[in-house]
């Protein structure tokens, strides 16, 4: 029976996939985390076979995840998320995840992905095949030197909050009383990040952020 671990922020889709997960005779659920590193810390315990992943995850990216997954255990990935950009799908991969679906899936197809990812085979959700192909002409692929860079030295979970709030729309004054921060404070925080990934100002930040699975590319991207 193949074991695996769930780490999904949302709760109802978790104890959603979990209940159907379990009515499976060859899976076997043996933990479930709403966060990265609650996450992490049970897969070290637990080394499950295979362990489903959400990318927006609330305290660090799926793509960091999947990263300290492949490089310190002997589990496979499959990325379990609403995100369909090509810019995801693609670094994803480039991370080590070993299969990619989407939470719309049928259970069935989802299973299907979680058994293949054990046996060293890759499953791309059916609606992402043709997505992929198109992003392959247009070779937008993330420069994996530029992402082992910068997930060596990720952002603070507060740096991820600012950014997150900036997505939004919200302007430094808002996101200050938010987070129940001074202005300067939030402009720090913002200007470590800017720093830290190369960038001159927040929509570069926004950008970079969603390639990297810090936030969700739909907030600023349009296709």
């Amino acid at each position: 029976m193949l074991k695996i671990v769930i780490v999904e922020p949302e709760i109802f889709t978790l104890l959603g996939i979990k209940g159907a997960m379990e009515q499976s005779p060859d899976i076997e659920v043996t933990g479930d985390a709403t966060s990265g590193k609650l996450g992490f810390q049970l897969i070290e315990q637990m080394n499950p076979d295979v362990v489903l992943v959400d990318l927006l995850l609330p305290d660090m990216s799926g793509l960091e995840l999947t990263r300290s997954i492949k490089r310190k255990t002997n589990s496979k990935v499959v990325i379990f998320t609403n995100q369909t950009h090509s810019d995801f799908i693609n670094s994803a991969f480039r991370h080590g995840a070993d299969s990619y679906m989407l939470k719309s899936a049928d259970i069935e197809l989802i299973e299907l992905a979680i058994k293949r990812a054990y046996f060293d085979e890759c499953l791309l959700d059916p609606k992402l095949a043709k997505k992929l192909l198109k992003s392959l002409d247009k070779n937008r692929y993330i420069d994996p030197s530029f992402a082992d860079k910068n997930l060596l030295d990720s952002p603070t979970e507060r740096q991820i909050q600012v950014l997150r709030l900036l997505a939004q729309g919200l302007v430094f004054e808002q996101i200050a009383k938010e987070m129940f921060l001074s202005v300067s404070t939030v402009k720090r925080y913002a200007s470590d990040l800017y720093s830290k990934w190369h960038v001159k100002n927040s929509y570069e930040a926004i950008k970079r952020g969603a390639m990297l699975g810090y936030i969700d590319y739909n907030l600023i991207v349009n296709e």
